[in-house]
C-alpha cells in the first residue's frame, strides 16, 4: 500500500512538472532553421509500379527538389509551434502502360510540372518528453510529430507526354499560357522527425512530411477523379538556437529536477502539505487559519484587503475606498448628509435633505421650466447639461452624437434621483417645417430611449418636446445650416 501511494506520488509531481508554466531555469525558446530535400507527388499523374518510362524523357520524373525555413517557438518541455515556409517544384507522368483515370485516356498519357510555395503554422510534440524517466543523462536525440495548417500557392501545367501540346493548367492564362496570379489552395501538414543535438545551439535533423492538399488542381487534372493531390517532403534541416542560456527547452528532461530531489520532497511532503482552511498556505505559515472557502489571500494566510480600509474584499461592498476614507462595517465610504457624494469628496458635507448637488456635493439652486417650447438652454442657474448632436436628416444615436455628453446627463440623472428633464430636439431648416416637427420629436425619443435602455434610467423622468425648425441655434443668411442646428438640448422640468 505504501508503494502504491509512493508511486502516485511520484505521478502527480511529475505531470505538475511537465506543465509548469514558468520553470525557475531560463531556457532558450526561440529558434530558426533552414532545410533542403525532395518532394514526391502523390495524386492522379503519378508514375504506377507497371507503368513504362518514355525513353529520354528525363525530365519528367517522381522526385523534386525543394528548400525552405521556419521560425519555432518552444512552448514547454513538450509542446512547440513554429511557421515554414517552403519553395519546391513537383512533377509526374503517366505512360502507356497506366490504366486510365476514369475513362479519361488524356490521363492515361500526361506528364505535368508544377511550382509551389507553402506557408503553414505547424504544433509540434516531442513525445519522448512525456515519459518518465528516471535517467538524467543528457539525450542526444529527439523524436517529435508535428500537425499543422496552412496555404500552398502554385502554378500547374499538364501536357501530352512525350509532346508541348499543352492540356490544362493553373496559374497561367488558359489561352495564351502566360503567367498569371498563383492558384491558391489549404494544405493540412502533418510529419515526423527526428532531431540530432550537435551542440547547444545548433541541431540537425531528419523529416518525412505529408502535405495533404484540399484539390485536385495541383496536377492540373481537377475533376477527373474524388482523389485529393497530396505531395511528400523528405529533408535534412539545420536549426540554431536563439538565445545566451546554456541549454534548450526542448533538450531538458522535465522529471530531472524530480529525481534528484525525491529524497527530499518525501521527508518534508507532510508538514508542507497539511493546510487545514484550504486557502493555499500551508498551517506553518497561515497567520489566519479559519479564513472562509474560496476566500484571497497573501502570503501569510490573511484575507486581502485591496484599499486597507480594514474590511477583508470578501465582505467589502466598496473594495476600492480612497485611501483613509472613512468607511462603514460593510467598507462603504460613509456620506453623512446622505446626498449621494461621499464624504471624502464632498465640499459641503451639510446639504440640506432632498437637495440637487453637482459631483462635489455642492447645492445647486435651479428654476424650473413649464414652457417647454420656447427655451432650448442647456443651462439653467448654474447647471449644465451639454447637447446631444445629430447628422443630417438622421435620429440615430451614435459616436457622432458624443456619448461623453449622455454620459454626463445619466450621472447628473442618477446623482439626483428627483431631477427630471425636457428632451428638447431641433432641426435645421433645409426641409418643411411638418417634416423637421417629426424628425425632432423621433430625435428628442431617440436619445430618451439610450438613456432608459442604457443607464436604466426611469422613463417618467423624461418629456419628450419637439422644437422643429423654430429654435435655430445658429441662423445663417447665406442658407448654410450649421450642424449645432441639428441636435437636442435638455432642460430642467417641474
Amino acid at each position: 500500500m505504501r508503494k502504491l501511494l509512493f508511486t502516485l506520488t511520484v505521478i502527480l509531481l511529475s505531470t505538475s512538472l511537465i506543465w509548469a508554466q514558468a520553470p525557475k531555469k531560463k531556457y532558450r525558446r526561440f529558434s530558426v532553421g533552414v532545410n533542403l530535400g525532395t518532394t514526391q507527388f502523390l495524386g492522379d499523374i503519378q508514375r504506377n509500379p507497371s507503368g513504362q518510362r518514355q525513353v529520354g524523357d528525363w525530365s519528367v520524373n517522381d522526385w523534386k527538389f525543394g528548400f525552405g525555413g521556419n521560425v519555432a517557438y518552444q512552448l514547454g518541455y513538450a509542446f512547440g509551434v513554429n511557421f515554414t515556409v517552403l519553395s519546391a517544384n513537383l512533377s509526374g507522368q503517366k505512360s502507356y502502360g497506366d490504366i486510365a483515370v476514369e475513362g479519361n485516356s488524356q490521363n492515361n498519357y500526361a506528364s505535368f510540372k508544377a511550382n509551389v510555395i507553402d506557408y503553414s503554422l505547424n504544433f509540434t510534440c516531442n513525445f519522448l518528453n512525456l515519459l518518465y524517466r528516471d535517467k538524467t543523462k543528457p539525450r542526444r536525440i529527439n523524436p517529435y510529430v508535428s500537425l499543422g495548417y496552412g496555404f500552398t500557392s502554385f502554378r500547374s501545367m499538364k501536357k501530352r507526354l512525350g509532346t508541348e501540346q499543352i492540356l490544362d493548367v493553373w496559374g497561367y492564362d488558359k489561352k495564351t499560357f502566360e503567367k498569371i496570379e498563383r492558384t491558391t489552395e489549404v494544405i493540412v501538414p502533418v510529419a515526423f522527425g527526428v532531431k540530432f543535438r550537435l551542440s547547444n545551439s545548433f541541431d540537425l535533423g531528419i523529416e518525412q512530411s505529408l502535405r495533404n492538399a484540399f484539390t485536385e488542381k495541383l496536377d492540373a487534372t481537377a475533376g477527373s477523379s474524388k482523389k485529393e493531390d497530396k505531395y511528400g517532403y523528405l529533408s535534412l534541416s539545420l536549426t540554431y538556437k536563439i538565445g545566451k542560456s546554456e541549454e534548450s527547452e526542448e533538450w531538458v528532461n522535465p522529471f530531472e529536477a524530480l529525481n534528484k530531489n525525491l529524497d527530499d520532497i518525501q521527508s518534508n511532503i507532510d508538514g508542507l502539505a497539511k493546510d487545514a482552511d484550504g486557502d493555499g498556505v500551508s498551517d506553518l505559515f497561515d497567520k489566519e487559519p479559519n479564513t472562509p472557502a474560496g476566500v484571497a489571500v497573501d502570503g501569510s494566510g490573511r484575507s486581502l484587503d485591496v484599499d486597507t480600509d480594514g474590511v477583508p474584499d470578501h465582505m467589502d461592498s466598496d473594495p476600492f475606498s480612497a485611501k483613509g476614507a472613512k468607511v462603514d462595517e460593510n467598507g462603504k465610504e460613509l456620506d453623512s448628509d446622505n446626498d449621494g457624494v461621499a464624504d471624502g469628496s464632498d465640499i459641503e458635507p451639510n446639504t440640506k435633505p432632498g437637495a440637487l448637488v453637482n459631483f462635489q456635493g455642492k447645492t445647486i439652486e435651479l428654476s424650473a421650466s413649464n414652457n417647454t417650447n420656447t427655451s432650448s438652454s442647456s443651462s439653467t442657474n448654474g447647471l449644465l447639461l451639454p447637447a446631444v448632436y445629430f447628422k443630417v436628416n438622421s435620429a440615430v444615436v451614435n459616436y457622432w452624437s458624443s456619448f461623453e455628453s449622455l454620459t454626463t446627463i445619466a450621472k447628473a440623472m442618477k446623482a439626483n434621483p428627483s431631477l427630471k428633464l425636457n428632451v428638447i430636439g431641433n432641426c435645421d431648416r433645409t426641409a418643411t417645417e411638418q417634416f423637421n416637427d417629426d424628425l425632432a420629436q423621433r430625435r428628442a425619443d431617440a436619445v430618451i430611449k439610450y438613456l432608459v435602455e442604457t443607464f436604466k434610467i426611469e422613463g417618467s423622468r423624461f418629456k419628450a418636446v419637439s422644437n422643429g425648425e423654430k429654435q435655430a441655434l445658429a441662423p445663417t443668411a447665406d442658407g448654410v445650416e450649421k450642424n449645432v442646428n441639428r441636435r437636442v438640448d435638455f432642460e430642467v422640468a417641474k
